[in-house]
């Protein structure tokens, strides 16, 4: 084994320690939270409260028309109580958190490149010694026969 066919192996074996941390890496950098669980989300969504409804007590007949402090004056009690706040809705995701994942993720995709690199060079280097060997073969002249002479 040549010292390159050496460092070649060495080099694919790093790669392939690196790729597989960056990928455990990226896994576990996902930041909690960030995606919900069907199952949580349907627990833990509160229901609006109802709102309760007053009796109003009957008013006597109104004025033809009314007066300007009438017209200005505020919505009445029952209104305001009816009226109910909608529940928030959930928290987006900061995209900072997101950045670690991100990194270990284009880490493993910059490992897998550079291993396929080493692994095309290797085979091209594997070709080139075929071709040699071949090449070699044929300028011996032609292949000697093992089979028995023929009569004719």
């Amino acid at each position: 084994m040549t010292l390159f066919e050496w460092l070649g192996r060495l080099i694919m074996l790093v790669l392939a320690g690196m790729i597989t941390l960056s990928i455990i890496g990226a896994i576990a950098a996902i930041p909690s939270g960030s995606l919900p669980d069907p199952m949580a989300v349907a627990e833990r969504r509160p229901v609006p409260p109802q709102p309760q409804e007053q009796p109003t007590p009957a008013s006597p007949a109104p004025d033809p028309r009314p007066t300007p402090e009438e017209q200005e004056a505020p919505p009445s009690a029952p209104l305001r109580e009816q009226v109910a706040l909608a529940p928030a809705g959930p928290d987006k995701a900061d995209p900072a958190d997101w950045l670690e994942a991100i990194t270990y993720a284009l880490l493993a995709l910059v490992g897998i490149a550079a291993l396929a690199t080493v692994i095309f060079w290797r085979m091209l280097h594997q070709r080139r010694r075929m071709a040699d060997a071949l090449e070699a073969i044929s300028r011996a002249g032609p292949p000697t026969s093992f089979s028995p002479p023929s009569r004719a």
